[in-house]
């Protein structure tokens, strides 16, 4: 299968300069014994900003790469990247420099080129495969932001169009007054249902806004606070569950961010949503690292170095989580059962991911699970 056609745009003022990339670009499609698969490249070459501008944002004109010189006759410095950037947003762009220039070639990658190539250090195979493989990077930016913008709008959605509608169902059912017993149930279920589907658009929203900000800042957050606040809330709403709370938190404070509760909660809410029992009964249990402690339940080894966590252990009483789906409970969204949301542990992991702490999944004795978040201690509060 014959390649398609590459077509580059060079902003090159220098004529001897401009000729020498042009015919690097085409020689290795010359050479079709070593270079079999070598791109067919068509090279349309200006000598100045201004009309290259005009060339990007012609509509009849298609570039996937530019390359492009940062001393131009009409412009100079990052600038140009600029402007580049602003006229296409979709080329792929190379920034030649000169020798004594690699700090202005790095931040012209931060200023949105793919790379940069030093003049005097071009040969043709570099040249090539720095143009290849710029398009291949600006082609993963353009899906990563597609897929942000995606993101973006299904979390709006989630979280207002669903969620009012929700509480738009909950507000005119508890102005509903039931005649018999059978009608209370009804009303019941749909302020039972109407609340579930509150508390998933919360969680779905708050999931994706943590695959939103891969690389979230990180703050000290008192953690006796945060449990204390989600454990109340957690017994207001579900007063048939019985939760035991040990072990002392108060001037504790740990990595994390403002999603600290929706940890807490969903781990919670996952232990009584999948609890099979009359009854539900939670124990959560926190653990703070000692110095000079070795147990191997409050450290984990990274690389080379030894890490202490704060470890909050939340049991029940449920059916447990067979062996087999211990791994998949926190790596995909799975669906122990025909209602469940599968979403639950899952979001634990990944918020566990960005704050560079662990969770593991334990049998409790004599049934049910363990869920146990490893935190990594911050600075004590004062």
């Amino acid at each position: 299968m014959t390649p398609s056609t590459r077509r580059v745009l060079l902003i090159e003022d220098n004529d001897s300069d401009a000729q020498l990339y042009a015919a690097m670009l085409q020689e290795l499609q010359a050479d079709t014994v070593d270079n079999p698969t070598a791109t067919p490249t068509d090279v349309e070459r200006v000598t100045a900003l201004e009309p290259g501008l005009a060339e990007l944002t012609d509509r009849g004109q298609t570039y996937d790469a530019v390359l492009l010189d940062l001393n131009l006759p009409d412009s100079t410095g990052l600038e140009t990247v600029d402007r580049v950037v602003d006229a296409d947003s979709d080329v792929a762009i190379v920034v030649l420099t000169s020798v004594g220039d690699q700090r202005l070639g790095t931040e012209a990658v931060d200023k949105g080129a793919q790379d940069f190539l030093i003049k005097d250090h071009v040969t043709p195979r570099v040249l090539a495969k720095t143009v290849t493989y710029a398009q291949t990077r600006k082609a993963q930016t353009r899906q990563i932001e597609r897929q942000r913008n995606e993101l973006s709008v299904l979390n709006w959605l989630i979280r207002h169009e669903i969620r009012n509608d929700a509480s738009i169902i909950l507000g005119w059912a508890s102005a509903l007054e039931a005649d018999s017993p059978s009608e209370q149930r009804s009303l019941d279920r749909i302020e039972d249902a109407s609340n579930h589907i509150v508390t998933l658009t919360e969680s779905v929203g708050e999931l994706i806004s943590t695959l939103e900000d891969e690389r979230t800042e990180l703050d000290a957050v008192r953690l006796g606070a945060v449990l204390d606040a989600e454990v109340t809330h957690f017994r207001e709403n579900y007063e048939s569950a019985s939760v035991s709370f040990t072990g002392d938190a108060s001037d504790v404070s740990v990595k994390a961010n403002q999603f600290l509760g929706t940890v807490l909660r969903n781990v919670l809410l996952n232990a009584v949503d999948h609890n099979d029992t009359d009854t539900p009964s939670i124990e959560i249990d926190v653990h703070l690292p000692a110095a000079g402690d070795t147990d191997p339940e409050t450290t984990t080894i990274e690389g080379d170095a030894e890490q202490e966590y704060v470890w909050v252990d939340i049991a029940d009483n449920g059916p447990g989580i067979p062996a087999e789906t211990k791994a998949s409970v926190t790596e995909k969204a799975y669906s122990g059962d025909a209602d469940g949301t599968g979403i639950g542990l899952y979001l634990v992991n990944k918020f566990m991911q960005q704050y560079e702490g662990e969770i593991r999944i334990e049998d409790n004795s004599p049934h049910g699970t363990v869920v146990r978040l490893g935190f990594v201690p911050a600075a004590r509060s004062q």
